[in-house]
């Protein structure tokens, strides 16, 4: 009887342990991908952002009178930056399916910081451009070749980009059209460049 008894339990064990091996059970997975759609200007050692990017034009200096005194002498040209600071270049970065990028100015500040009592005449916004010398990145396209800083403007969009993008172009791509007339003392501006969804 005890044999018996024994026998019956342990299939009850095993006849139980076997039922729950048949069991399932269920879960919900839920993904949430953010809304990517940044820009910014990077320090010039790869892709992290610049802390106060800069363009100087600065004509003041003794060694950079004789460039501007030879581009009037030709007739006005454009001329290159003296100093670029923290300005490597415009990068994007979006899983938008499509993007764009637009630049803009203030209107130009004056200081007459020489004493002349002359006002601001001579250098207008129209005379700062954008001519970009290096090659968009993955999914960056419709770059402008040249752009002022007169109106808010178009200059690049793209799709989505898969990482950062390069709009190719830096702080050392700035020109000043330069003729002569301008009127001595130090031109001032904040451009933005706005990336958003159309």
């Amino acid at each position: 009887m005890k044999k018996l008894i024994a026998t019956t339990v342990i299939s009850a064990v095993l006849l139980a342990t076997g039922v729950a091996f048949g069991q399932s059970a269920s879960h919900d997975v839920e993904v949430l991908i953010p809304n990517v759609l940044m820009l910014r200007i990077t320090d010039g050692s790869g892709n992290d952002p610049a802390t106060d990017p800069s363009v100087t034009f600065d004509f003041q200096a003794t060694a950079n009178v004789d460039d501007y005194l030879d581009a009037v002498n030709a007739g006005g040209g454009d001329l290159t930056p003296t100093d670029v600071s923290a300005f490597g270049g415009v990068v994007v970065f979006s899983n938008r399916a499509t993007w764009n990028v637009t630049v803009g100015a203030l209107t130009l500040g004056f200081v007459d910081n020489l004493g002349l009592s002359v006002t601001g005449n001579g250098v207008a916004l129209s005379d700062i451009s954008v001519t970009p010398s290096g090659t968009p990145g993955l999914n960056v396209s419709d770059v402008s070749t040249n752009w002022d800083l007169t109106t808010s403007t178009s200059i690049a969009n793209g799709v989505r980009t898969q990482g950062w993008r390069s709009l190719g172009f830096s702080g050392g791509d700035y020109r000043l059209a330069v003729n002569g007339d301008e009127n001595p003392g130090t031109y001032t501006t904040t451009v933005t460049y706005t990336i958003a969804a159309p």
